[in-house]
């Protein structure tokens, strides 16, 4: 109820802000679970996969944020997941998994934290574990935007990242390849992606 709340009033102000258009809904899967996925580049990529989304998603935030007092009460009223930037805490990728049994959707930025370059050294393998782990596929969004009002914001839904394609391959492998996957996906309208 709060969560949707919060996001028909960040949708009615965003959208027309940002000038937001939504590509690829077609890719939403309607019958299964999935992980969504996405870049990283500011404190409104969250808002911008909700809204390509129109669904609720609980993502995983760096703890600190659950730290501030008000962003807090927040943060645990919209479901977020509370983890250490470096990618250590088990227990988050315990309750990642069983959120997603629940049939719930759990929302990852790869990345770990808001970034500037645009380098697959900068994926984390949590996302790949946990799809391994729960046998769940990934949806990516590609978000481009230079998140300045009034400017195009473009959000591309990318074809599912299918995790039973990898299950042939090790452990340490399969995550890997998919989080190799995932990057592509997250950046592949990217001009940076185009130039290589």
């Amino acid at each position: 109820m709060f969560y949707r709340f919060i996001y028909l009033i960040l949708r009615l102000i965003a959208t027309p802000l940002f000038r937001i258009k939504v590509h690829g809904y077609e890719n939403i899967p309607q019958d299964r679970k999935f992980i969504v996925c996405a870049n990283h580049k500011s404190f409104l990529d969250p808002v911008f996969v909700a809204m390509a989304l129109d669904r609720q998603i609980h993502f995983i935030a760096k703890k600190e944020l659950f730290e501030i007092p008000i962003l807090k009460n927040i943060l645990k009223s919209l479901n977020a997941i509370p983890a250490q930037r470096d990618g250590k805490d088990l227990s988050v990728l315990r309750d990642s998994i069983k959120l997603i049994k629940t049939g719930k959707i759990l929302g990852i930025f790869p990345e770990g934290t808001r970034v500037k370059e645009i380098k697959r050294e900068n994926i984390k393998d949590g996302a790949g574990y946990i799809a391994l782990k729960s046998k769940t596929d990934i949806l990516t969004i590609e978000i481009i935007s230079s998140y300045k009002p009034f400017c195009k914001t473009d959000l591309y839904i990318k074809n599912l990242i299918q995790i039973e394609d990898f299950e042939k391959y090790k452990s340490k492998d399969a995550m890997e390849k998919i989080m190799d996957e995932t990057y592509e996906k997250m950046y592949e309208n990217h001009k940076f992606l185009r130039k290589v």
